[in-house]
């Protein structure tokens, strides 16, 4: 007995360590991220595009309305397509090698680097379908992006889907209604919260992320805009902004700033990473407010 319970403080003891460990560490470089930040935080430097200031920096404002541009449209673009797959796997599709197949391609994309989905946009978004998505701009990094949150949707879907108890469904069954009405009046609002929970985590994963963005959004010190140009390169010989045009993002902001030291002072450099985990905090603590009101429900 006096042996389990050295046993079970020993372990208890590293549970807490580790955990005390893992807090410092985030301080230390949330602290860290916050101090150096400081002298370049200002409302000029957080409402002013690149493109009306000085010179190179000085201003994340086109940076912050790219982001948010890139992680909504990427969202809306995979939700739709992630959950009517959830569906299709958990409600229509039968057991077999389609299925588990199809499975095993959705975990080999969740676990594919970013690096190789932003040279796939490179290659087939950017050069080969440039007449569409105009190269390196909007739309290529919305796709390329959406691809890339496509199985985090898919799988919050999934598991939301699995989490509505049987009996409600048999019951819907037993009163009258087929399988699609059932799914609407039943499953899907019982799995709403774990679906949009998913879908919320997707935005900041999309925000946050670079190389998918370097390689297909590309970068522009402006404000997107919202106008139609002719220009016989694209399709049907016009351009439409800002979606064919290029979009800046606030990871490209950071590394412009230690890329070009002598050109973008780095506290600027940490200012944005500041805005970006502010952003992506934001939309971490909307999905614990979402899990929390459930609970509460």
């Amino acid at each position: 007995m006096k042996k389990r319970r050295i046993t079970e403080l020993l372990f208890k003891t590293i549970a807490y360590a580790a955990g005390a460990t893992t807090v410092l560490v985030l301080i230390g470089i949330l602290g860290k991220i916050t101090i150096e930040a400081i002298p370049s935080l200002s409302w000029y430097f957080l409402l002013t595009p690149e493109s009306e200031t000085k010179g190179f920096g000085g201003g994340i404002a086109n940076a912050i309305a790219g982001t948010v541009l890139l992680s909504v449209f990427s969202t809306l673009l995979a939700a739709p397509i992630a959950v009517g797959t959830a569906i299709y796997l958990k409600k229509y599709a039968k057991d077999g090698y389609f299925v588990r197949g199809f499975g095993f391609i959705i975990d080999v994309l969740s676990g594919t680097p970013s690096i190789v989905l932003g040279i796939f946009g490179l290659l087939i978004l950017v050069y080969h379908m440039r007449f569409i998505s105009g190269g390196f701009s909007l739309i290529s990094g919305t796709i390329a992006l959406a691809i890339l949150i496509l199985p985090v949707i898919e799988r919050a879907a999934e598991k939301a889907i699995e989490s509505v108890p049987r009996e409600l469904e048999e019951a819907s069954y037993a009163l009258g209604a087929n399988k699609w009405e059932t799914l609407k009046l039943i499953t899907l609002p019982y799995a709403l919260t774990g679906i949009v929970t998913g879908i919320v985590l997707s935005i900041g994963r999309a925000a946050e992320e670079s190389a998918v963005v370097i390689l297909t959004a590309g970068y522009t010190q402006f404000l997107p805009e919202l106008k139609v140009l002719p220009n016989e390169k694209f399709l049907f010989g016009v351009k439409i902004y800002p979606f064919q045009d290029l979009v800046a993002a606030l990871p490209i902001t950071v590394y412009h700033s230690f890329e070009f030291p002598n050109m973008v002072s780095p506290s600027e450099g940490f200012a944005a990473a500041f805005v970006l985990i502010v952003i992506v905090m934001l939309i971490n603590a909307t999905t614990r407010l979402i899990l929390w009101k459930r609970k509460i429900g």
